[in-house]
């Protein structure tokens, strides 16, 4: 960047994209060009330690646009002028990889470079993605850094767990991008005044495995795939969001609980749901388990047959129903029989029931698309085929709507 004055781009979308010198800094590239393909237009801001990792000029490719430095700041006329003029252009400010030593500037109010002087300048919504390793990461003044910055607002992706740089195992891995990328389209959603807005909302998703033997269970196809788009949808509203699925969740933003079996989906729901507001069950939870599950492996020997003795399931979402708990079911019928998901509404209680026909082609089960008939009190909304990100944003309008009606 030398012998340039790089001009902030400005607009409404821009997106303001600290990275400081930590090893996870090649998913800053990752995440600035994720960015550009989101609608955004990112401003990097580069700290000396993170140009020994990569350079400006790669940001500046990734983001098609100036990347900013120490350097490119003091050259500008009026010297630190520019963290002012970052600060007032960007509608988010992101900070990843945010290293130990840049999260405590920030909690300290320390302004000793182009970054953490353009923090204190920027009035809207902050998110760091810590990385390091795990003994610094669960250092007493670290937690403390990071509590300070929660209070004061700053919303803190946790460090995942994992093999860090090091070679040792811990909690120290940064935020994947598609998480933070999902974080920055939540700050721009503007979600402060949506009915979800603050409200815990528990999601379950994906199909469950009950045991046979040691090797062996009962399941089905259920990819998972509509309640994590619920359950990023309502992420996004503003909602404090708790996934329980039995699908792998990589890169959400929200707290997981990975369960196997009805029995251990059971459990966590009722867990999760004691101070939940909505519970959306879009699992696909078996209905019949082995009566017992058999020690080892069961041996084929001669056996030309196999008979397993199977008794019914807890029905889950029964067990939920409380006072103030807004309750969403799912009906997949093989074939279009909305009439059976009208009756289940009627028997199950739920406030919505969202109906779907499994054998209809490139839809449900698998599919990256759907097309669903969402059941209200007062209404039915048909959904026609289309991505069950789509799917998800209508439920989370019909929920919405009734939280308010109540």
């Amino acid at each position: 960047m030398s012998g340039q004055t790089p001009t902030a781009p400005a607009g409404e979308r821009t997106v303001l994209v600290g990275v400081t010198g930590g090893i996870a800094i090649y998913k800053a590239v990752e995440l600035v060009r994720g960015l550009v393909k989101d609608g955004f237009q990112p401003l990097v801001v580069s700290t000396q330690a993170a140009q020994r990792f990569v350079m400006p000029l790669t940001f500046a490719a990734v983001s098609q646009a100036p990347a900013l430095d120490d350097e490119s700041a003091w050259q500008a006329s009026g010297g630190w002028f520019q963290h002012i003029e970052a600060a007032r252009t960007a509608r988010v400010m992101v900070v990843a990889p945010a290293t130990a030593n840049t999260l405590a500037k920030m909690a300290a109010g320390l302004a000793d470079n182009l970054l953490t002087a353009i923090y204190l300048a920027f009035r809207g919504p902050v998110i760091v993605a810590p990385t390091m390793n795990w003994a610094m990461n669960e250092h007493p003044a670290t937690v403390a850094n990071l509590r300070l910055l929660a209070a004061r607002g700053v919303e803190v992706l946790p460090a995942e767990e994992g093999e860090l740089a090091c070679g040792e195992e811990g909690s120290g891995r940064m935020a994947p991008p598609e998480a933070i990328r999902l974080a920055v389209r939540r700050a721009f959603a503007g979600t402060a005044a949506g009915p979800l807005a603050g409200k815990k909302v528990v999601v379950t998703s994906g199909g469950t495995r009950e045991r046979i033997d040691a090797v062996r269970f009962i399941g089905n196809r259920s990819s998972g795939k509509m309640g994590r788009a619920v359950a990023d949808e309502a992420y996004l509203r503003g909602a404090r969001v708790a996934l329980v699925t039995t699908q792998p969740a990589d890169g959400a933003p929200y707290g997981v609980v990975r369960v196997e079996s009805s029995d251990d989906m059971g459990a966590a729901v009722r867990e999760q749901v004691r101070d939940a507001d909505v519970l959306v069950m879009a699992a696909a939870v078996a209905d019949f388990k082995p009566r017992s599950e058999e020690a080892g492996k069961i041996q084929r020997g001669d056996r030309e047959a196999l008979t397993l003795d199977l008794v019914r399931t807890v029905d889950i979402l029964a067990g939920t129903a409380r006072p103030g708990l807004f309750r969403v079911g799912f009906a997949a019928e093989a074939g279009p029989r909305l009439q059976r998901a009208r009756e289940k509404k009627a028997a199950t209680g739920v406030d919505l029931l969202v109906f779907n026909d499994i054998l209809a082609e490139g839809v449900g089960i698998g599919a990256d698309e759907n097309a669903i008939t969402i059941i209200t009190a007062r209404e039915e909304i048909e959904v026609p085929r289309t991505s069950k990100r789509a799917c998800a944003a209508a439920i989370a309008d019909q929920i919405e709507a009734g939280l308010q009606a109540r």
